[in-house]
C-alpha cells in the first residue's frame, strides 16, 4: 500500500469516533433518516440471503438507474443474481424502494471508515462488487482487496478536472484501479486518463446511461392528466437544482405573455426541496402547489405544479410540450441524462454545463432531439416553439439506443464472467 492509502486509512480510522456527530449535522439537515444510520456504519438493517450476492454501489439516482439496468440484464443472462445495493441520498433510497425487482436489497452505503467498511463485508460477504461510474472509495477497495473479492467499475466517466487530480496521486491511483478486475468507460476522454493512471488496457463500452429506458407511464394516467388538463400547454423543467428553478420560472413568465393559459410543471432533482421551491414560484406571482401536498390533477387557476414526488417522471414528460432539462444550468452538476425524455418523443433544452454527458449531448444535437442554452429568454422561445409541435421522429433516437444497447450487452458479459469467477476462487 503506498504511503498515501497508509496515511488515509489512519485518518479514517481515527474519524470513525467523530462520525456520528457528522451524521447527527446529517440528520439534523434532513439528508438523513434516523431508522437508516446503522447502516451509515455498517450495521445491517435486513437479513442476508443465503448464497452468492453481489454489491452494487452507486453514488445517486441516475448510477442507482443504471446499475438497475444492469440488475435486471444479469437475471436474465446469469441466473438467479440476488445483490445488495448500497446508495449515498434519500432520494435514491426512496427510488430504489419504488423499483427494486425481486433478488435486491438496498442499503445505505457505509461511510468509507476500516471500521464501518470492514463491519458492512463481514455481515454481507459478497462475491463481486460492481461499482458505477467514478465512486472510487480507497477505503472500500482497499478492504475488498484484501478479502480478494473481484470488483468491476461500469461506465466509468471523468472529467478532465477529475482526471488531472488523480494524476497528482498517480501511485496511489494505479494501486486502486489495479483492484479491477473489469473497467468500462464511458466515453474515449476517460479511457485515454484511466489507461495512463492504471497502465493498462481498457474498455470503452460507451454510455449505459443511454441504454436505461424509463418505463412510459400508464396510458390511462396519461390519458386521465391530459383530460383534466383540457388541452393547456405544458412546458416541464425536469431534474432541477438549485437556481434552474428560477431560471425555468423566468423563461415561463415570458411564455405566460403569449400563452397565459399555459402550465408549468417543475420536478427537481431532490424532491425534499418542494417546499422552498414553491416559496420560489409564488414569489413569481404565480398559483403554485406541491403535489405530494394535494395529489389531485391541476385546475384551471393552477400556474405551476411542484412535482415532489418519485417515479412520475415518465407522466410528465408525456404530458409535456417541452422539457427543460436541469443539471447543466447550474454550474457543478454536469447534466443529466437527456435520451430518457428523448426516448418518450420529447425534444429537450439543457444548459451549457453537461461536462458529464457531452457524447450524448453531441449526438442528440446531430438529429435535432436537443438544444442547449443559458438564457431565460432562449428557453421562453423554445418552449413556444414546442407547443402544438409533433412529437420527435424516433428513427434517430432508436439508432443512438441500439449502440447504448451493445455496450450494455459487452458489459453484461464482463460482469457475467467476473462473476462466474468469483464463484470458481469461493
Amino acid at each position: 500500500m503506498t504511503l498515501l492509502l497508509t496515511a488515509y486509512r489512519a485518518v479514517m480510522a481515527a474519524f470513525h469516533p467523530f462520525a456520528s456527530q457528522v451524521m447527527a449535522g446529517r440528520l439534523r439537515a434532513g439528508k438523513e433518516r434516523p431508522e437508516r444510520l446503522p447502516e451509515r456504519f455498517g450495521r445491517a438493517t435486513a437479513a442476508r440471503p443465503v448464497g452468492d450476492l453481489i454489491w452494487l454501489h452507486a453514488a445517486s439516482v441516475g448510477e442507482m438507474r443504471l446499475l438497475l439496468d444492469l440488475f435486471g440484464g444479469l437475471r436474465e443472462q446469469c441466473g438467479d443474481v440476488r445483490a445488495v445495493i448500497t446508495t449515498q441520498t434519500l432520494t435514491s433510497a426512496d427510488l430504489v424502494a419504488k423499483l427494486a425487482p425481486p433478488g435486491l436489497i438496498h442499503q445505505m452505503a457505509p461511510v468509507d471508515t476500516p471500521q464501518s467498511m470492514g463491519r458492512f463485508l463481514n455481515y454481507w460477504r459478497p462475491s463481486a462488487l460492481v461499482l458505477a461510474e467514478g465512486e472510487i472509495w480507497p477505503g472500500m477497495l482497499t478492504e475488498i482487496r484484501k478479502r480478494g473479492i473481484p470488483s468491476a467499475l461500469v461506465n466509468a466517466r471523468m472529467t478532465q478536472s477529475s482526471l488531472r487530480g488523480w494524476m497528482r496521486v498517480g501511485r496511489s491511483a494505479r494501486e486502486l484501479l489495479s483492484s479491477f478486475t473489469f473497467i468500462g468507460a464511458a466515453d474515449d476522454t476517460t479511457r485515454k486518463g484511466l489507461e495512463t493512471l492504471a497502465g493498462t488496457r481498457i474498455s470503452v463500452c460507451g454510455n449505459l446511461k443511454q441504454a436505461v429506458r424509463s418505463k412510459p407511464a400508464a396510458a390511462e394516467r396519461i390519458q386521465d392528466l391530459r383530460t383534466a388538463l383540457k388541452k393547456r400547454p405544458v412546458c416541464l423543467a425536469a431534474s432541477t437544482h438549485p437556481g434552474e428553478e428560477a431560471f425555468a420560472l423566468t423563461a415561463f413568465s415570458h411564455v405566460r405573455k403569449q400563452r397565459p393559459d399555459a402550465l408549468l410543471i417543475i420536478a427537481p432533482r431532490h424532491p425534499e426541496r418542494g417546499d422552498d421551491i414553491l416559496s420560489l414560484a409564488r414569489s413569481f406571482g404565480f398559483t403554485s402547489r406541491r403535489r405530494t401536498a394535494d395529489p389531485a390533477h391541476p385546475d384551471p387557476e393552477l400556474d405551476v405544479l411542484i412535482a415532489d414526488t418519485l417515479g412520475e417522471m415518465p407522466l410528465w414528460f408525456a404530458v409535456s410540450d417541452g422539457v427543460f432539462l436541469g443539471g447543466a444550468t447550474a454550474d457543478d452538476v454536469g447534466g443529466h441524462n437527456a435520451m430518457e425524455p428523448a426516448a418518450l418523443g420529447r425534444r429537450v433544452l439543457t444548459g451549457p454545463n453537461g461536462f458529464n454527458f457531452v457524447d450524448m449531448f453531441r449526438d442528440l444535437r446531430v438529429i435535432n432531439a436537443l438544444e442547449i442554452a443559458s438564457l431565460p429568454e432562449e428557453l421562453s422561445a423554445f418552449w413556444l416553439r414546442e407547443i402544438g409541435a409533433p412529437p420527435l421522429e424516433q428513427e434517430g433516437v432508436e439508432r443512438l439506443l441500439q449502440t447504448a444497447q451493445e455496450a450494455r450487452s459487452e458489459t453484461l458479459s464482463a460482469l457475467c464472467d467476473l462473476m462466474s469467477g468469483a464463484r470458481r476462487h469461493a
